[in-house]
């Protein structure tokens, strides 16, 4: 394998490097403060196995960027939904953690500020009670001990409540109706 060309990558502090493997051309895309990692490799230097891996590495460190950018620029997501999404896209699950970390370091990640949205528009638009909104959270890859604490806090504030929510669900139903829709919601039926 040889190291055919570097040349700077449209994407800013990343590098392109080019490597012939016998009739197969291959293309890294590896940050610019990694190319210290894989060898500082120059054109026409041949590759070992090492240094191959080290590329391989610096590029999927570089797609799973990419990748989780472009998932976090959709809608906000949590690290356990960032985490099955990237390794879903074929992150391997080291990388992924590597990058998610990343995310939250950056502040592109913030658990408590999307929790808060959640819980506030299930409570308030959805008319959604716990028993429903834990559960749900929970399966978007929130810990259940952090739904709870979000939830106190916004019913301490006053920004959520229950009581009130379940008023509006129930205003135009007829008492038939009462127990099938507190259970669809997730009230308790007593």
């Amino acid at each position: 394998m040889k190291v055919v060309y570097i040349k700077p990558s449209s994407a800013k502090g990343y590098l392109r490097i080019g490597v012939l493997d016998g009739e197969k051309n291959l293309s890294f895309t590896v940050a610019e403060r990694e190319y210290a990692d894989a060898g500082s490799v120059l054109p026409g230097d041949s590759l070992d196995a090492e240094r191959l891996s080290a590329l391989k590495l610096a590029d999927e460190r570089y797609r799973a960027r990419t990748k989780a950018l472009r998932v976090l620029s959709y809608g906000d997501n949590s690290e356990g939904m960032l985490m099955r999404k990237l390794t879903a896209a074929g992150i391997s699950r080291g990388v992924a953690c590597e990058v998610v970390s990343e995310m939250v370091a950056l502040g592109y990640i913030n658990s408590r500020r999307q929790l808060e949205k959640l819980v506030s528009s299930e409570v308030n638009i959805k008319n959604s009670g716990p028993r429903k909104l834990i559960p749900k959270l929970v399966s978007k890859g929130y810990k259940k001990s952090e739904v709870e604490e979000v939830i106190d806090d916004l019913i301490s504030r006053g920004e959520i409540d229950f009581d009130e929510a379940k008023e509006r669900l129930l205003q135009d139903a007829s008492e038939e109706e009462y127990k099938k829709i507190l259970y669809k919601n997730g009230y308790s039926v007593c």
